[in-house]
Protein backbone atom coordinates (compact mmCIF):
# COMPACT_ATOMS: atom_id res chain seq x y z
CA UNK A 1 0.00 0.00 0.00
CA UNK A 2 1.20 3.62 -0.95
CA UNK A 3 2.14 5.42 2.30
CA UNK A 4 -0.53 8.47 2.54
CA UNK A 5 0.94 12.37 3.22
CA UNK A 6 -0.67 13.63 6.18
CA UNK A 7 0.13 17.49 7.49
CA UNK A 8 1.78 17.59 10.75
CA UNK A 9 1.76 20.68 13.12
CA UNK A 10 3.17 23.86 12.02
CA UNK A 11 4.79 21.92 8.30
CA UNK A 12 5.93 24.77 6.20
CA UNK A 13 4.27 25.28 3.45
CA UNK A 14 6.89 25.47 0.15
CA UNK A 15 6.83 29.09 -0.52
CA UNK A 16 10.47 29.27 -0.79
CA UNK A 17 13.70 28.07 -3.31
CA UNK A 18 14.41 25.32 -0.41
CA UNK A 19 10.80 24.89 0.24
CA UNK A 20 9.68 24.20 -3.34
CA UNK A 21 12.39 21.72 -4.32
CA UNK A 22 11.14 19.45 -1.60
CA UNK A 23 8.31 17.04 -3.15
CA UNK A 24 4.96 18.00 -2.21
CA UNK A 25 4.08 15.97 0.81
CA UNK A 26 8.09 15.67 1.86
CA UNK A 27 7.81 17.45 5.34
CA UNK A 28 4.78 15.70 6.22
CA UNK A 29 4.24 12.59 8.52
CA UNK A 30 3.16 9.20 6.43
CA UNK A 31 1.43 6.97 8.45
CA UNK A 32 0.15 3.70 6.75
CA UNK A 33 -2.93 2.45 9.04
CA UNK A 34 -4.72 0.47 5.84
CA UNK A 35 -7.84 2.57 6.23
CA UNK A 36 -8.71 5.04 3.81
CA UNK A 37 -8.05 8.84 4.91
CA UNK A 38 -11.07 10.84 5.87
CA UNK A 39 -11.78 14.05 4.55
CA UNK A 40 -11.17 17.16 7.09
CA UNK A 41 -13.95 19.06 8.72
CA UNK A 42 -14.73 22.38 8.71
CA UNK A 43 -12.65 23.37 11.59
CA UNK A 44 -13.87 25.42 15.00
CA UNK A 45 -15.24 28.62 14.67
CA UNK A 46 -13.82 31.48 16.41
CA UNK A 47 -14.94 32.18 19.94
CA UNK A 48 -16.21 28.91 20.05
CA UNK A 49 -15.93 27.70 23.64
CA UNK A 50 -14.35 23.80 24.34
CA UNK A 51 -14.48 23.43 27.94
CA UNK A 52 -13.09 26.55 29.57
CA UNK A 53 -10.81 27.55 26.43
CA UNK A 54 -11.97 30.42 23.67
CA UNK A 55 -10.87 29.72 20.01
CA UNK A 56 -9.25 32.72 18.63
CA UNK A 57 -7.85 31.76 15.47
CA UNK A 58 -6.41 28.54 13.18
CA UNK A 59 -2.40 28.10 13.42
CA UNK A 60 -2.05 25.20 11.86
CA UNK A 61 -3.81 21.83 10.39
CA UNK A 62 -3.28 18.07 9.71
CA UNK A 63 -3.99 14.35 9.58
CA UNK A 64 -2.92 14.39 13.57
CA UNK A 65 -5.21 17.14 14.03
CA UNK A 66 -5.77 20.68 14.11
CA UNK A 67 -4.44 23.27 15.96
CA UNK A 68 -5.50 26.62 17.44
CA UNK A 69 -4.36 29.53 19.14
CA UNK A 70 -6.92 30.18 22.20
CA UNK A 71 -7.58 31.52 25.20
CA UNK A 72 -7.57 29.65 28.87
CA UNK A 73 -10.43 31.66 30.71
CA UNK A 74 -10.01 30.37 33.37
CA UNK A 75 -5.97 31.80 34.11
CA UNK A 76 -6.24 34.20 31.24
CA UNK A 77 -2.93 33.22 29.42
CA UNK A 78 -2.34 32.04 25.46
CA UNK A 79 -2.37 28.35 25.21
CA UNK A 80 -2.22 26.06 21.81
CA UNK A 81 -5.09 23.42 21.54
CA UNK A 82 -4.83 20.64 19.60
CA UNK A 83 -8.40 19.04 17.81
CA UNK A 84 -9.30 15.66 15.95
CA UNK A 85 -11.14 16.81 13.41
CA UNK A 86 -15.09 16.94 13.55
CA UNK A 87 -14.31 13.72 10.41
CA UNK A 88 -12.04 11.91 12.48
CA UNK A 89 -13.91 12.70 15.68
CA UNK A 90 -15.14 9.22 16.12
CA UNK A 91 -12.41 6.99 15.08
CA UNK A 92 -11.03 4.80 17.86
CA UNK A 93 -7.57 4.54 16.86
CA UNK A 94 -7.17 8.36 16.09
CA UNK A 95 -8.67 9.37 19.51
CA UNK A 96 -6.17 7.06 21.01
CA UNK A 97 -3.24 8.79 19.09
CA UNK A 98 -4.36 11.75 20.18
CA UNK A 99 -4.67 10.46 23.75
CA UNK A 100 -1.62 9.04 23.67
CA UNK A 101 0.34 12.50 22.36
CA UNK A 102 -1.35 14.21 25.46
CA UNK A 103 -0.04 11.82 28.17
CA UNK A 104 3.22 10.82 26.73
CA UNK A 105 4.18 14.50 26.07
CA UNK A 106 2.55 15.51 29.53
CA UNK A 107 5.28 13.09 31.40
CA UNK A 108 8.23 14.58 29.55
CA UNK A 109 8.67 17.49 32.02
CA UNK A 110 11.28 19.25 30.77
CA UNK A 111 12.57 22.86 29.50
CA UNK A 112 13.08 21.50 25.95
CA UNK A 113 9.56 19.62 25.68
CA UNK A 114 6.32 22.00 25.25
CA UNK A 115 3.87 21.19 27.76
CA UNK A 116 0.62 20.08 27.76
CA UNK A 117 -1.94 21.70 30.55
CA UNK A 118 -5.46 19.80 30.14
CA UNK A 119 -6.93 17.40 27.84
CA UNK A 120 -10.93 16.51 27.22
CA UNK A 121 -14.02 16.72 25.32
CA UNK A 122 -16.49 18.91 24.38
CA UNK A 123 -19.56 18.34 22.10
CA UNK A 124 -17.33 14.94 20.81
CA UNK A 125 -14.61 17.12 20.45
CA UNK A 126 -11.45 15.43 22.07
CA UNK A 127 -9.16 18.40 22.12
CA UNK A 128 -5.95 19.07 24.54
CA UNK A 129 -4.64 22.19 25.89
CA UNK A 130 -1.10 22.71 25.44
CA UNK A 131 2.31 25.42 25.93
CA UNK A 132 1.83 28.55 22.84
CA UNK A 133 5.18 29.31 21.27
CA UNK A 134 5.27 31.90 19.39
CA UNK A 135 7.28 32.00 16.48
CA UNK A 136 8.39 30.06 13.74
CA UNK A 137 9.24 26.53 13.31
CA UNK A 138 13.04 25.84 12.28
CA UNK A 139 11.17 24.18 9.20
CA UNK A 140 10.06 28.09 8.44
CA UNK A 141 13.10 29.40 9.59
CA UNK A 142 15.21 27.64 7.45
CA UNK A 143 12.99 28.47 4.27
CA UNK A 144 14.79 31.61 4.17
CA UNK A 145 18.50 29.60 4.02
CA UNK A 146 21.15 27.95 6.17
CA UNK A 147 20.95 28.54 9.73
CA UNK A 148 24.60 29.47 11.54
CA UNK A 149 26.75 26.52 12.70
CA UNK A 150 27.24 27.33 16.18
CA UNK A 151 23.10 28.26 16.14
CA UNK A 152 21.75 24.83 14.37
CA UNK A 153 24.55 22.85 16.91
CA UNK A 154 22.47 24.77 20.17
CA UNK A 155 18.97 24.15 18.59
CA UNK A 156 20.56 20.30 18.30
CA UNK A 157 21.72 19.93 21.40
CA UNK A 158 18.67 21.10 23.15
CA UNK A 159 16.15 18.43 21.43
CA UNK A 160 18.72 16.09 22.40
CA UNK A 161 18.19 17.04 25.78
CA UNK A 162 13.68 17.16 25.58
CA UNK A 163 14.30 13.73 23.54
CA UNK A 164 16.58 12.50 26.45
CA UNK A 165 14.01 13.20 29.01
CA UNK A 166 11.99 11.44 26.86
CA UNK A 167 14.08 8.45 27.10
CA UNK A 168 14.36 8.05 30.59
CA UNK A 169 10.48 7.93 30.84
CA UNK A 170 10.47 5.49 27.91
CA UNK A 171 9.31 7.57 25.05
CA UNK A 172 10.50 7.16 21.15
CA UNK A 173 9.64 10.08 19.35
CA UNK A 174 9.55 9.15 15.78
CA UNK A 175 8.85 12.29 13.83
CA UNK A 176 12.35 14.84 14.91
CA UNK A 177 12.55 16.81 11.87
CA UNK A 178 12.78 20.79 11.89
CA UNK A 179 9.29 21.82 11.41
CA UNK A 180 8.30 19.84 15.15
CA UNK A 181 10.93 22.19 16.80
CA UNK A 182 10.42 25.82 17.57
CA UNK A 183 12.03 28.77 19.84
CA UNK A 184 9.72 30.53 22.25
CA UNK A 185 10.26 33.89 23.23
CA UNK A 186 13.06 33.57 25.41
CA UNK A 187 15.20 31.84 22.99
CA UNK A 188 14.09 28.25 24.02
CA UNK A 189 14.32 25.59 21.76
CA UNK A 190 10.72 23.42 22.40
CA UNK A 191 10.45 20.02 21.18
CA UNK A 192 6.66 19.39 20.01
CA UNK A 193 4.15 16.83 18.26
CA UNK A 194 4.33 13.64 20.20
CA UNK A 195 1.71 12.43 18.16
CA UNK A 196 4.00 9.80 17.37
CA UNK A 197 5.31 8.90 20.63
CA UNK A 198 6.06 4.75 21.76
CA UNK A 199 7.08 3.59 24.58
CA UNK A 200 5.83 1.75 27.45
CA UNK A 201 5.37 5.07 29.94
CA UNK A 202 4.59 3.02 32.78
CA UNK A 203 7.73 0.28 33.46
CA UNK A 204 9.56 3.18 31.34
CA UNK A 205 11.06 0.75 29.41
CA UNK A 206 13.83 1.54 27.35
CA UNK A 207 13.89 -1.06 24.81
CA UNK A 208 13.44 -1.37 20.87
CA UNK A 209 9.08 -0.17 20.13
CA UNK A 210 7.75 -2.58 17.83
CA UNK A 211 5.94 -0.58 14.84
CA UNK A 212 2.62 -1.80 14.19
CA UNK A 213 2.19 1.03 11.14
CA UNK A 214 4.59 2.81 9.29
CA UNK A 215 4.78 6.15 11.21
CA UNK A 216 7.28 9.48 10.19
CA UNK A 217 8.45 11.37 7.74
CA UNK A 218 10.21 10.42 4.90
CA UNK A 219 12.69 13.28 4.56
CA UNK A 220 14.04 12.78 8.16
CA UNK A 221 13.26 8.89 8.55
CA UNK A 222 15.99 5.95 9.69
CA UNK A 223 16.12 2.98 7.46
CA UNK A 224 14.82 0.73 9.93
CA UNK A 225 11.53 2.82 10.66
CA UNK A 226 11.42 3.05 7.31
CA UNK A 227 11.45 -0.85 7.31
CA UNK A 228 8.29 -0.73 9.77
CA UNK A 229 11.21 -2.96 11.70
CA UNK A 230 11.62 -1.84 15.85
CA UNK A 231 12.89 1.42 16.97
CA UNK A 232 14.66 3.01 20.02
CA UNK A 233 15.90 6.54 20.66
CA UNK A 234 18.86 5.89 18.24
CA UNK A 235 15.98 6.02 14.98
CA UNK A 236 15.20 9.61 16.79
CA UNK A 237 18.90 10.20 17.04
CA UNK A 238 19.00 9.82 13.05
CA UNK A 239 16.44 11.93 12.44
CA UNK A 240 17.87 14.82 14.71
CA UNK A 241 21.02 14.17 12.48
CA UNK A 242 19.02 14.91 9.37
CA UNK A 243 17.74 17.70 11.14
CA UNK A 244 20.73 19.16 11.46
CA UNK A 245 21.70 18.42 7.95
CA UNK A 246 19.05 20.13 7.00
CA UNK A 247 19.32 23.30 9.21
CA UNK A 248 23.48 23.88 8.16
CA UNK A 249 22.79 23.12 4.70
CA UNK A 250 19.15 24.47 3.65
CA UNK A 251 17.82 21.53 2.19
CA UNK A 252 17.50 17.82 3.50
CA UNK A 253 19.95 15.10 3.21
CA UNK A 254 17.92 13.35 0.45
CA UNK A 255 15.20 14.23 -1.96
CA UNK A 256 12.98 12.31 -4.39
CA UNK A 257 9.98 12.49 -5.95
CA UNK A 258 7.82 9.81 -3.43
CA UNK A 259 8.22 8.61 0.05
CA UNK A 260 9.30 5.16 -0.95
CA UNK A 261 11.99 6.85 -2.79
CA UNK A 262 13.19 8.40 0.32
CA UNK A 263 13.12 5.58 2.48
CA UNK A 264 15.68 3.63 0.11
CA UNK A 265 17.92 6.84 -0.08
CA UNK A 266 17.68 6.51 3.57
CA UNK A 267 18.11 2.90 3.86
CA UNK A 268 20.67 1.97 1.23
CA UNK A 269 22.77 5.46 -0.82
CA UNK A 270 25.64 7.36 0.38
CA UNK A 271 24.94 10.50 2.75
CA UNK A 272 26.24 13.65 0.55
CA UNK A 273 28.84 15.88 2.13
CA UNK A 274 27.67 18.94 4.29
CA UNK A 275 28.05 21.45 1.59
CA UNK A 276 30.85 24.21 2.82
CA UNK A 277 29.79 27.39 1.38
CA UNK A 278 31.55 30.25 2.74
CA UNK A 279 32.23 28.25 6.30
CA UNK A 280 35.79 27.02 7.07
CA UNK A 281 36.87 23.87 6.38
CA UNK A 282 37.41 22.42 10.08
CA UNK A 283 33.86 23.72 11.14
CA UNK A 284 31.95 21.77 8.39
CA UNK A 285 34.42 18.93 8.62
CA UNK A 286 33.56 18.72 12.57
CA UNK A 287 29.86 19.07 11.61
CA UNK A 288 29.70 16.65 8.32
CA UNK A 289 31.72 13.74 11.02
CA UNK A 290 29.07 14.40 13.84
CA UNK A 291 26.05 14.07 10.95
CA UNK A 292 27.82 10.80 9.84
CA UNK A 293 27.41 9.33 13.21
CA UNK A 294 24.67 10.60 13.93
CA UNK A 295 22.86 9.32 10.58
CA UNK A 296 24.35 5.89 10.24
CA UNK A 297 22.34 3.62 8.26
CA UNK A 298 22.80 0.87 11.44
CA UNK A 299 21.50 1.92 14.95
CA UNK A 300 24.68 0.43 16.10
CA UNK A 301 26.82 2.48 14.55
CA UNK A 302 24.77 5.44 15.85
CA UNK A 303 25.90 7.34 19.46
CA UNK A 304 24.33 4.72 21.75
CA UNK A 305 23.48 7.18 24.45
CA UNK A 306 22.38 10.89 24.49
CA UNK A 307 24.92 11.67 26.90
CA UNK A 308 27.25 10.50 23.86
CA UNK A 309 25.53 12.65 21.29
CA UNK A 310 25.57 15.93 23.60
CA UNK A 311 29.39 15.42 24.15
CA UNK A 312 30.13 15.04 20.80
CA UNK A 313 27.54 18.48 20.12
CA UNK A 314 29.73 19.81 22.85
CA UNK A 315 32.87 18.86 20.68
CA UNK A 316 31.80 20.06 17.19
CA UNK A 317 30.60 23.60 18.63
CA UNK A 318 33.22 26.43 18.88
CA UNK A 319 30.82 28.19 21.26
CA UNK A 320 31.24 25.63 24.10
CA UNK A 321 34.67 23.95 23.05
CA UNK A 322 36.50 26.62 20.93
CA UNK A 323 39.49 24.09 19.63
CA UNK A 324 43.42 25.63 19.63
CA UNK A 325 44.55 26.40 16.39
CA UNK A 326 47.82 25.83 15.01
CA UNK A 327 49.62 28.72 15.89
CA UNK A 328 48.70 29.26 19.65
CA UNK A 329 48.97 25.17 19.63
CA UNK A 330 52.62 25.63 18.30
CA UNK A 331 53.62 28.40 20.31
CA UNK A 332 52.90 26.55 23.72
CA UNK A 333 54.56 23.63 22.16
CA UNK A 334 57.89 25.76 21.68
CA UNK A 335 57.96 27.44 24.89
CA UNK A 336 57.55 24.12 26.40
CA UNK A 337 59.99 22.56 24.87
CA UNK A 338 62.73 25.98 25.98
CA UNK A 339 61.40 25.01 29.57
CA UNK A 340 62.55 21.69 29.56
CA UNK A 341 65.40 22.25 27.19
CA UNK A 342 66.09 24.77 29.92
CA UNK A 343 65.83 22.41 32.86
CA UNK A 344 67.69 19.64 31.13
CA UNK A 345 70.35 21.65 30.75
CA UNK A 346 70.66 22.43 34.33
CA UNK A 347 70.45 18.44 35.05
CA UNK A 348 73.55 18.17 32.90
CA UNK A 349 75.46 20.43 34.69
CA UNK A 350 74.21 19.12 37.93
CA UNK A 351 74.90 15.34 36.86
CA UNK A 352 78.29 16.43 35.91
CA UNK A 353 78.99 18.19 38.91
CA UNK A 354 78.42 15.79 41.29
CA UNK A 355 79.87 12.76 39.59
CA UNK A 356 82.46 12.04 36.89
CA UNK A 357 80.09 10.84 33.99
CA UNK A 358 79.82 14.16 31.31
CA UNK A 359 76.85 14.01 29.45
CA UNK A 360 77.97 14.91 25.90
CA UNK A 361 74.66 15.88 24.89
CA UNK A 362 71.39 17.45 27.04
CA UNK A 363 68.91 15.73 24.58
CA UNK A 364 69.38 12.54 26.65
CA UNK A 365 67.33 13.87 29.15
CA UNK A 366 65.56 16.37 27.44
CA UNK A 367 63.15 14.24 25.91
CA UNK A 368 62.31 11.50 28.85
CA UNK A 369 61.83 14.67 30.68
CA UNK A 370 59.45 16.21 28.68
CA UNK A 371 57.35 12.85 28.74
CA UNK A 372 57.29 13.47 32.40
CA UNK A 373 55.91 16.94 32.11
CA UNK A 374 53.16 16.43 29.71
CA UNK A 375 51.96 13.44 31.68
CA UNK A 376 52.36 15.72 34.85
CA UNK A 377 51.03 18.73 34.22
CA UNK A 378 47.94 17.56 31.84
CA UNK A 379 47.00 15.07 34.53
CA UNK A 380 47.57 17.39 37.30
CA UNK A 381 45.99 20.94 36.26
CA UNK A 382 44.95 20.39 32.37
CA UNK A 383 47.44 22.57 31.05
CA UNK A 384 51.20 22.68 31.03
CA UNK A 385 53.28 26.34 31.34
CA UNK A 386 53.38 26.98 27.68
CA UNK A 387 49.59 26.23 27.37
CA UNK A 388 48.53 28.26 30.46
CA UNK A 389 50.51 31.20 28.70
CA UNK A 390 48.72 30.93 25.53
CA UNK A 391 44.79 30.48 27.40
CA UNK A 392 44.98 26.66 26.34
CA UNK A 393 43.57 23.57 28.60
CA UNK A 394 43.90 20.21 27.50
CA UNK A 395 40.27 18.17 28.23
CA UNK A 396 38.92 14.60 28.09
CA UNK A 397 36.38 14.82 25.28
CA UNK A 398 33.72 12.35 27.28
CA UNK A 399 34.13 13.88 30.66
CA UNK A 400 34.94 17.75 29.58
CA UNK A 401 37.34 17.68 32.52
CA UNK A 402 40.75 17.17 32.99
CA UNK A 403 42.04 13.77 31.20
CA UNK A 404 42.60 10.59 33.46
CA UNK A 405 46.22 9.83 34.23
CA UNK A 406 46.05 6.59 31.40
CA UNK A 407 44.96 9.69 28.72
CA UNK A 408 47.59 11.88 29.80
CA UNK A 409 50.05 9.22 29.43
CA UNK A 410 48.65 8.41 26.31
CA UNK A 411 48.46 11.74 24.49
CA UNK A 412 52.28 12.28 26.22
CA UNK A 413 53.66 8.87 24.50
CA UNK A 414 51.87 10.57 21.34
CA UNK A 415 53.10 13.49 21.35
CA UNK A 416 56.85 12.40 21.67
CA UNK A 417 56.03 9.28 19.13
CA UNK A 418 58.16 11.26 16.46
CA UNK A 419 60.41 11.66 18.63
CA UNK A 420 60.95 7.98 19.49
CA UNK A 421 60.52 7.04 15.24
CA UNK A 422 62.93 9.28 14.13
CA UNK A 423 65.29 8.34 17.35
CA UNK A 424 65.00 4.81 16.18
CA UNK A 425 65.65 4.97 12.37
CA UNK A 426 68.90 7.18 13.40
CA UNK A 427 69.77 4.07 15.57
CA UNK A 428 69.45 2.28 12.95
CA UNK A 429 71.60 4.42 10.47
CA UNK A 430 74.26 5.27 12.93
CA UNK A 431 74.05 0.81 13.47
CA UNK A 432 74.89 0.62 9.74
CA UNK A 433 77.69 2.74 10.02
CA UNK A 434 75.81 5.68 7.94
CA UNK A 435 76.55 8.21 11.39
CA UNK A 436 77.52 9.27 14.20
CA UNK A 437 76.30 9.34 17.47
CA UNK A 438 76.48 13.22 17.92
CA UNK A 439 74.92 13.17 14.42
CA UNK A 440 72.22 11.21 15.55
CA UNK A 441 71.15 13.64 18.23
CA UNK A 442 71.30 16.34 16.01
CA UNK A 443 68.64 14.63 13.59
CA UNK A 444 66.75 14.07 16.11
CA UNK A 445 66.64 17.81 17.41
CA UNK A 446 66.08 19.27 14.36
CA UNK A 447 63.81 16.89 12.89
CA UNK A 448 61.28 16.53 15.83
CA UNK A 449 59.84 19.75 16.51
CA UNK A 450 59.33 20.94 12.75
CA UNK A 451 57.50 17.39 12.47
CA UNK A 452 55.62 17.62 15.23
CA UNK A 453 54.46 21.72 13.33
CA UNK A 454 53.47 19.88 10.26
CA UNK A 455 51.20 17.69 11.95
CA UNK A 456 49.36 20.30 13.94
CA UNK A 457 49.00 21.99 11.01
CA UNK A 458 47.61 19.61 8.90
CA UNK A 459 45.20 18.29 12.22
CA UNK A 460 44.28 22.11 12.35
CA UNK A 461 43.17 22.66 8.58
CA UNK A 462 42.12 19.11 7.66
CA UNK A 463 40.87 17.69 11.02
CA UNK A 464 37.48 17.77 13.14
CA UNK A 465 38.20 19.67 16.64
CA UNK A 466 41.45 20.32 15.19
CA UNK A 467 42.72 17.08 17.07
CA UNK A 468 45.81 15.82 16.21
CA UNK A 469 47.33 11.68 15.95
CA UNK A 470 47.95 12.18 19.80
CA UNK A 471 44.57 13.98 20.83
CA UNK A 472 42.81 11.35 18.92
CA UNK A 473 44.23 8.12 20.53
CA UNK A 474 43.71 9.48 24.24
CA UNK A 475 40.21 10.70 23.32
CA UNK A 476 41.60 14.67 24.43
CA UNK A 477 41.66 17.96 22.59
CA UNK A 478 42.66 21.25 23.14
CA UNK A 479 40.59 23.97 23.37
CA UNK A 480 40.82 27.83 24.54
CA UNK A 481 39.67 28.35 28.23
CA UNK A 482 38.81 31.73 27.88
CA UNK A 483 34.96 31.88 29.33
CA UNK A 484 32.52 31.78 26.70
CA UNK A 485 28.96 32.71 26.92
CA UNK A 486 26.48 29.39 27.06
CA UNK A 487 23.94 28.78 24.03
CA UNK A 488 20.19 29.05 24.87
CA UNK A 489 19.04 25.43 26.31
Amino acid sequence: MKPELDDTLAAPAATSASAASVPSGADRTVTVDGKARAPRGDGLELGQRLGHFRIDRPLGAGGMGEVYLATDLALDRPVAVKVLPEATARDASRRDRLIREARAQARVVHPNVGHIYFIGEDGGRLYFAMEYVAGKTFAERIAAGPLPIDEALSVIRAAARGLREAQRLGFTHRDVKPSNLMVDSHGVVKVLDFGLAAGDPVTGEQGPVAQTSLAGTPLYMAPEQGRGQAVDFRSDIYALGATLYHLVSGDPPFKADSADELLSLHASAARPMVPRGKRSRTRIAAVDSLVSKMMAQRPEDRFQSYDELLDAIEIASAEHTHPAGFWARSMATGFDLIIVGIVSVLVQLVVELVSSYEMTHSDIVMFPLFLLYEITCVRRWGKTLGKSLFELEVVSIYTQQRPSWRQSSIRAAGLCGVTVVLSLTSTLLGSLGLNTPAKVVGIIAALSFPLWLIILLYAAWRTPGKRAPWDRVSGTIVRYRSPRPSAPA
